[in-house]
C-alpha cells in the first residue's frame, strides 16, 4: 500500500469508522497522530476500539496501549462488537498493559498467585517508559496505535514529560507512516493541558454530548487535521451494536 501524501490529495488512511472516512474523503492522511478529546460516557473507548479493528481490516499491525484498564477488559469488549478474539485479524493487534503493573505492589498476595513470571517481571515497569518504548519499537510492516489514555500520563506526570513523549510518537509516525490515535478525557485537565496537547498533535477530533429534554444529543467536532480542510460544522453520531455511527448527510434546516 502507498503510503505518499503531498498534501494535495494523496493515499489516505481509512480510519474504521465509516461516517468518519465518508466526511474526510476517503479517511486520515498517513504519519498523523489525532487526539481524540470526550468526555466519559460519550463513545471514545469504543471509537478507540473500531479504530484499532480498522487497522486489522485493513492490514495493519496494530498496538493498543491501554492505560486506564485491563486489556482483558478492552479485548472482551471488542468481542462484544465482533472485533475481537473470535476474529482472526486480531492476531495482529498487540495489547499493551500500562494498567496492571501499577497495581502490582499494592493488590493482595492471594490475588496476585496466578500471575506468570513474565508478568511479575513487569511490576517495576515504569508505565512512561513503557509509552516511549512501544511507539519506538521497530515495526516491519504498516501499523497503527491506540493510547487510552494520555490522561493518566497527565495525572502521573509532568506535562513536558508527556509532550515530549507524544511529540516522540508524531515523529515516529511522520518517519513510518504510523497513524497514532490518542484518548484525552475533556474536563479533567486544566485549559493550558489541553490547549497543549492540542497544538502538538497534528489532528484533533472532539466528542460532545448535549442534553435536549429527555434525550442525548451527541456530535463530533473535526477541530483540525493536517494537511486537509475539515467539516465546518458538526457531526451528529450515535452508538449502536455496531459502533460509532456517523451521519453521512447534511441536514436542511
Amino acid at each position: 500500500m502507498d503510503y505518499s501524501f503531498d498534501g494535495t490529495g494523496g493515499y489516505k488512511v481509512p480510519t474504521g469508522i465509516s461516517g468518519l472516512d465518508v466526511q474526510l474523503g476517503g479517511g486520515v492522511p498517513p504519519g498523523i497522530t489525532i487526539l481524540l478529546l470526550a468526555e466519559p460516557g460519550a463513545g471514545s473507548e469504543i471509537f478507540c476500539q473500531q479504530f484499532a479493528y480498522g487497522g486489522l481490516v485493513n492490514s495493519e499491525e496494530v498496538f493498543y496501549l491501554s492505560s486506564e484498564h485491563p486489556v482483558q477488559e478492552i479485548a472482551s469488549e471488542m468481542d462484544e462488537f465482533g472485533w475481537g478474539k473470535k476474529n482472526e485479524l486480531m492476531d495482529n493487534i498487540n495489547f499493551i498493559d500500562a494498567y496492571a503493573p501499577r497495581f502490582y505492589n499494592v493488590l493482595p498476595k492471594d490475588l496476585m498467585s496466578n500471575v506468570s513470571a513474565k508478568e511479575f517481571l513487569k511490576q517495576g515497569t515504569d508505565p512512561l517508559n513503557l509509552l516511549k518504548s512501544t511507539v519506538t519499537k521497530k515495526r516491519d510492516g504498516k501499523y497503527r496505535g491506540v493510547i487510552d489514555s494520555i490522561s493518566f500520563y497527565l495525572r502521573s506526570y509532568e506535562l513536558n514529560d508527556v509532550v515530549e513523549a507524544i511529540e516522540i510518537m508524531s515523529s515516529v509516525g511522520k518517519l513510518s507512516g504510523a497513524v497514532h490515535l490518542i484518548l484525552m478525557t475533556s474536563g479533567m485537565h486544566d485549559s493550558v493541558v489541553e490547549n497543549t496537547l492540542k497544538h502538538v498533535c497534528d489532528g484533533v477530533i472532539e466528542f460532545r454530548m448535549k442534553e435536549r429534554g429527555s434525550e442525548i444529543e451527541r456530535t463530533i467536532m473535526i477541530r483540525k487535521m493536517r494537511g486537509m480542510i475539515t467539516p465546518n460544522r458538526t457531526i451528529s453520531y450515535s452508538l449502536t451494536h455496531k459502533g460509532v455511527e456517523l451521519e453521512t448527510t447534511t441536514r436542511v434546516l
